[in-house]
């Protein structure tokens, strides 16, 4: 195995993480728990989670012996102290979704027996020693030396940034920070595609009948939207299609929803599959939020913008601080040797 395969295999090569990765949201973990909410989440043990009361007069439960194995492959394990560390290096609601889970779980405790077979493997037969795992692993610890170096000599101060830096970043953001005008619209649909003409003009009648009756005095759309809509999805809710921006509305009804006044009925509205009947039932118009609101996000976005302008700088000026010199004929030659080496293979 050369040396990218090496650096592909372990960049890939985290076998717990990825069958850990099926318990995340909207996962069939998060489906189960989601499915049982009256039923205790028990800890892996079998004990019910949450605090426990000692009750009076009886002695304290003995210390747990973390060095027991939870799992076994032969002679390989995982003791609890093993599952302890990772379970804590979890998210509470994955690892409450993993707890309730027992095939995700078992999943999870499989690959970790997976990976320390493989290691086992790897070291017998003396695989660690290969001078290509050493450059892969140099170049690991140097670069998580470099990182972690540059972060800490680039770190802002704790107090940035002031309040008066927030204030004025805020107001230099503002048309990033506006909220898109939303609508909260329904509709009646009647099917008549376009090259039907006997269609459309049925239902372009009918359209005007209902329209009519929506905007009747104490008219109910969602009733008639029940009744006549026949577009099945929405029909079913009373024509309700949810919030959404005029970008999230096709074109031919962007024009008519950013007109209509909240509780009015459009005209009908032919497109081509059809004619539509809109009517606004809230509309909340564009705004700026407070600055209260998104302060939290943009401390982070300024804190994290000062940070990689002094890693910039940092890392400049250590450039600049001596005379760097370029040998073009050895560069060369690093090219022609690679292109040589190709063609022999």
């Amino acid at each position: 195995m050369n040396e990218s395969n090496i650096l592909r295999v372990a960049a890939v090569l985290g076998l717990s993480a990825a069958l850990l990765g099926g318990c995340g949201d909207g996962g069939d973990a998060h489906a189960q728990s989601q499915g049982a909410p009256n039923t205790p989440v028990r800890a892996v043990g079998g004990a019910a989670s949450g605090p426990v009361t000692q009750s009076a007069g009886k002695s304290a439960p003995s210390k747990i012996d973390v060095s027991k194995p939870v799992a076994t492959l032969g002679t390989i394990s995982i003791s609890r102290a093993d599952m302890d560390a990772v379970l804590r290096g979890l998210p509470s609601e994955q690892r409450l979704q993993l707890q309730a889970d027992r095939a995700s779980l078992d999943q999870w405790l499989r690959g970790r027996l997976a990976e320390k077979a493989l290691i086992e493997q790897a070291t017998l037969q003396g695989w660690p020693e290969r001078p290509e795992i050493h450059r892969v692993l140099e170049l690991a610890h140097n670069q998580v030396v470099l990182r972690t170096y540059l972060e800490s000599v680039s770190q802002p101060p704790d107090d940035y940034p002031s309040q008066q830096e927030l204030q004025a970043a805020y107001d230099q953001s503002k048309s990033q920070l506006t909220m898109p005008a939303r609508y909260r619209v329904s509709q009646i649909f009647l099917a008549a595609p376009y090259t039907d003409n006997q269609a459309v003009a049925k239902a372009r009648k009918q359209a005007a009948d209902l329209v009519k009756q929506a905007r009747a005095a104490n008219a109910d759309f969602a009733s008639l939207a029940r009744e006549y809509s026949q577009d099945a999805a929405t029909a079913k809710q009373g024509g309700d299609s949810g919030e959404m921006t005029l970008q999230q509305l096709v074109p031919g009804l962007r024009e008519v929803v950013q007109h209509l006044s909240e509780g009015e009925v459009s005209d009908p509205i032919q497109m081509p599959g059809g004619v539509h009947i809109i009517k606004v039932v809230d509309a909340h118009m564009a705004q700026v939020p407070p600055l209260a609101q998104v302060q939290d996000q943009l401390r982070i976005a300024l804190r994290t913008q000062r940070q990689q302008q002094a890693a910039r700088a940092y890392l400049e000026g250590l450039i600049n601080g001596g005379t760097v010199s370029i040998d073009g004929s050895e560069v060369n030659a690093a090219f022609k040797a690679i292109e040589t080496a190709a063609t022999v293979q």
